[in-house]
């Protein structure tokens, strides 16, 4: 049985790009359609997607969907996605872990293998931009990376 990610703030670019890249890497995808749905979830999913997008179908900000998903279960392994590449966003996801109480360990395309011990816990971000999502010798690297963060 394939392990379910939920996509919990979905924005156009992430239902278009992320669902076909979370198949191939092996993973059902459903997608929220109000927040209210996050505690009427079953069982837990092996991980969520929030995107960074100033708009989407859920009114709530990232980091109220961030904070919604912690309050169902602080053992959710997250993935942030945008258009921006990580340097350009790593502050956001910093505020964002913050607001919540931790520091978070904040891993992308980029971060090297002896880094990826962190992938899979709650205080791990994985992140990708839709330029990693494009280019294929980084999507093959985060494919890999979101296997081990929604094992």
């Amino acid at each position: 049985m394939k392990k379910n990610v939920l996509i919990a703030r979905p924005h156009p670019f992430i239902v278009a790009s992320m669902k076909p890249f979370l198949e191939e890497a092996g993973f059902g995808v459903s997608k929220l359609e109000s927040l209210e749905e996050i505690s009427a979830q079953g069982p837990h999913p092996a991980g969520a997607i929030i995107s960074l997008a100033l708009s989407s179908p859920i009114s709530q900000s990232a980091q109220e969907v961030f904070a919604r998903l912690r309050g169902a279960s602080t053992r959710t392994p997250i993935l942030f996605a945008s258009m921006l590449p990580l340097e350009k966003i790593a502050s956001t996801l910093d505020a964002i872990a913050k607001q919540t109480g931790f520091a978070a360990n904040i891993l992308g395309a980029s971060s090297p293998s002896s880094t990826w011990g962190g992938l899979g816990k709650q205080e791990t971000f994985l992140y990708l931009s839709k330029d990693d999502l494009d280019a294929p010798e980084r999507r093959a690297i985060l494919a890999q990376m979101a296997r081990r963060h929604f094992q």
